[in-house]
C-alpha cells in the first residue's frame, strides 16, 4: 500500500509544476507589461544665471505634460552638474541658451528641443512642446487600435508612388491571410494587424514618430514598415522597400501571437516602445481587451520572470487600484490632448541617424512562417494525462504480481 500512494504522490508532483506553473500569458500580452526598460529621458538644463521663476514653470510644466508616459523628466544645472552624462547632448553650448531641453532615446540619441526662452513665450511654447513628445495625430491612431488588435503594421511612404503601391501589397495579403485563419480556427482573443499609413503630407507634423524609429522627418528613399504591438512596442527591423514581404511580416507576428512557452528566447521581442502617452484610459481599456491588468504587480512578477528581466516589487505598490478587466470605463475619442500640437518649424536632430541593419541580421530566425494561433495549457494537460496514465499502469503490474 505504501508503494502504491508513493507511485500516485510522485505522478502528480510530476504534474504539479507542469499544470501549476504553465505561462498563461502570449507574447502580446507580455507586451501590454511595463517594466520599467526601455524608457526615453526629457533633460531640462539651465544654468545659475537662469531665473528661479522660470526653472520653477520648468519643472512644474515637464512634470504635468509627462505624466502618465514613458518619458522621464530631469532637471539639470550645467554649471553644478558638470561631470552629468546628459551634458554630452548638449555640446558647446553658449549661456544665453539656457533654458534648453533634449529628448534621449533607450538607445542614446539625442532630439534637440528649441525651448523658447523668454519669460512671456516659455509657459505655451514649453507645454506644446512636450505634449508633442508623446502625442501626435499617427501614434493616436496606433493607440486607437494596439489593443483590439494582434499587432500595427505602420506604413511609411516614400515619394515613389508605384513603390508605395508595391510595397502595401504584401501588408494587405498578410492581414488577409492572418484574418482567414482566425475566422477558420474561430480565434475571438483579438483581431487581425491593423494598418496604419504615414503620408508624406503628415511627416512634418510626426517628426517624433519618425525620429523614434530612426528616420528623419525628409522622405525616405524607399517606403518603410514597422511592426507595433502591445504598449506602442516596435519588433525587429524597419523593413524597407523588397524586406517588406508576407515571410518577414508573418514571422514576426508568429513571435507575438506565440505562447511565452514556446521555446525561443522571449527577451527580444520587447522591443522599444514609443514615446507614448499611456493615461488611465489606455490602461483600462487595456485591462479590458486582454481580461487582466498588466499593472498589476504580480502580473509584471511573472511576466519579468518569463522574459527573464528584473523587476522588484514587495507587497503592493502606494497608490495601485486594481482594475476590473470587464470596466466599461467609456474609452477615449478625441485625438489630440490640450496644446498637443507639435512645433514642427522649431524642432530638430542633433545628428544624422545611421540606417539600422538588414532585417537579416537583426531578426532572429524564427523556426515557422506560418501564424499559429495559441490554445493554453493544452498541450501541458496532455503531457500531464500521460504522466499519470504512466503511473497508473505501474499501480496495476504491481498489484497485479501481489499474492
Amino acid at each position: 500500500m505504501k508503494l502504491k500512494s508513493l507511485l500516485v504522490i510522485t505522478c502528480l508532483w510530476a504534474c504539479f509544476p507542469i499544470v501549476g506553473f504553465a505561462c498563461q500569458f502570449t507574447i502580446r500580452e507580455t507586451g501590454f507589461v511595463d517594466l520599467g526598460d526601455g524608457g526615453y529621458a526629457f533633460y531640462g538644463y539651465m544654468n545659475n544665471a537662469t531665473p528661479a521663476d522660470v526653472v520653477s514653470a520648468f519643472k512644474r510644466i515637464s512634470g504635468a505634460a509627462l505624466l502618465d508616459t514613458n518619458v522621464n523628466v530631469e532637471i539639470v544645472n550645467v554649471d553644478n552638474d558638470k561631470e552629468h552624462k546628459a551634458l554630452n547632448y548638449l555640446g558647446e553650448a553658449p549661456p544665453e541658451s539656457f533654458p534648453a531641453g533634449v529628448l534621449a532615446s533607450p538607445d542614446g540619441r539625442p532630439l534637440i528641443l528649441d525651448i523658447a526662452r523668454s519669460p512671456e513665450a516659455l509657459e505655451q511654447n514649453l507645454r506644446e512642446t512636450l505634449n508633442g513628445l508623446v502625442w501626435s495625430p499617427k501614434r493616436e491612431e496606433i493607440l486607437n487600435h494596439i489593443c483590439g488588435s494582434l499587432a500595427v503594421i505602420l506604413f511609411i511612404e516614400s515619394a515613389d508612388s508605384e513603390e508605395n503601391a508595391k510595397a502595401q501589397k504584401p501588408i494587405v495579403a498578410t492581414i488577409e491571410n492572418i484574418a482567414s485563419q482566425m475566422k477558420q480556427a474561430s480565434y475571438t482573443a483579438t483581431g487581425p494587424p491593423a494598418l496604419v499609413v504615414l503620408n508624406r503630407e503628415s511627416f512634418r507634423r510626426e517628426k517624433v514618430l519618425l525620429w523614434s524609429l530612426g528616420l528623419e522627418a525628409n522622405e525616405p528613399e524607399k517606403p518603410c514598415a514597422a511592426l507595433l504591438y502591445g504598449r506602442a512596442r516596435w519588433i525587429g527591423p524597419l523593413m524597407r522597400g523588397e524586406e517588406i514581404s508576407e515571410r518577414n511580416l508573418l514571422g514576426l507576428l508568429s513571435a507575438v501571437a506565440a505562447d511565452c512557452e514556446c521555446g525561443f528566447d522571449a527577451s527580444w521581442t520587447r522591443g522599444t516602445m514609443l514615446p507614448v502617452r499611456w493615461d488611465e484610459g489606455m490602461r483600462s481599456r487595456a485591462a479590458k481587451a486582454l481580461g487582466f491588468d498588466p499593472e498589476n504587480p504580480m502580473v509584471k512578477m511573472e511576466v519579468s520572470s518569463i522574459l527573464r528581466t528584473e523587476y522588484a516589487a514587495s507587497g503592493l505598490p502606494f497608490g495601485y487600484v486594481e482594475l476590473s478587466a470587464g470596466s466599461d470605463e467609456q474609452e477615449r475619442t478625441e485625438a489630440a490632448p490640450p496644446g498637443g500640437r507639435l512645433n514642427d518649424e522649431k524642432t530638430e536632430t542633433r545628428s544624422p541617424v545611421a540606417p539600422p541593419a538588414s532585417f537579416e541580421r537583426r531578426s532572429p530566425p524564427l523556426p515557422e512562417s506560418k501564424l499559429r494561433f495559441p490554445k493554453p495549457l493544452y498541450l501541458m494537460g496532455g503531457l500531464a494525462v500521460v504522466v499519470l496514465g504512466v503511473g497508473l499502469v505501474i499501480l496495476v503490474r504491481v498489484s497485479a504480481r501481489k499474492p
